[in-house]
């Protein structure tokens, strides 16, 4: 009878130890899920700070196409991106055509790779900082909400600021500026309520598998 009950138990902690695998891995899935819905809302704010950024330095061309040299210099000499900009990047003694293949492949190969990237810096973040505390959907999409408003502004005041570098009517420019703004806002919205909901999903699993391991310690 002895023997029987601990092969039992033994059993009982083989089986517990894949569920824990197994729900681990899944945590580690909705995570990667999570920040490949990030990751486009990132992208498009660092679109718009560059557009920001384009139109105040809009007075110092070389300046901005020297910065812009540098970062096409440092993306290509990354291990993945860089052999997919090489490929786009068109050289001096040939005529190169991209082809919407490669243009998506980069795209969605990119998407992948800076997720996995951001996902892998969360998880070494946490481990060095502790569990990062989650804000309410409420408080990031009003973040979200500020941070469009001082966009829009940045780019009114930089119109106001030299007007005279502006073809075409102010009012049109204001419209541009409130469409761009707000496409920011709602991929940003959109953005941030899957990822909460993946993100709630992740930590009733992480609950749920604590849960199971209190229980199985309270029976032994």
């Amino acid at each position: 009878m002895a023997s029987d009950e601990i092969i039992c138990r033994q059993l009982n902690n083989i089986v517990l130890l894949q569920n824990h695998l197994l729900k681990l891995l899944l945590s580690w899935m909705l995570g990667y899920m999570r920040w490949t819905q990030l990751t486009p809302m990132l992208l498009l704010w660092g679109f718009g700070l560059l557009m920001v950024l384009a139109l105040t330095f809009v007075n110092f061309q070389e300046q901005t196409i020297s910065a812009v040299g540098f970062v096409l210099e440092w993306l290509v000499q990354l291990p993945v991106m860089g052999e997919y900009m090489t490929q786009l990047l068109p050289d001096e003694n040939s005529n190169t055509h991209i082809s919407k293949s490669d243009f998506k492949s980069f795209v969605l190969s990119g998407w992948a790779v800076l997720s996995l990237v951001f996902m892998l810096a969360g998880i070494v973040l946490s481990a060095l900082f502790g569990p990062f505390q989650p804000w309410a959907l409420k408080s990031k999409l009003l973040i979200s909400g500020a941070a469009t408003v001082l966009l829009l502004a940045g780019m009114v005041a930089n119109y106001y600021a030299v007007p005279q570098n502006f073809n075409g009517e102010a009012s049109a420019w204001m419209l541009n500026f409130s469409l761009i703004s707000l496409l920011v806002f709602v991929v940003s919205a959109y953005c941030l309520s899957v990822s909460h909901f993946l993100g709630y999903l992740s930590e009733a699993l992480l609950a749920g598998e604590l849960q199971t391991a209190d229980d199985s310690r309270g029976a032994q």
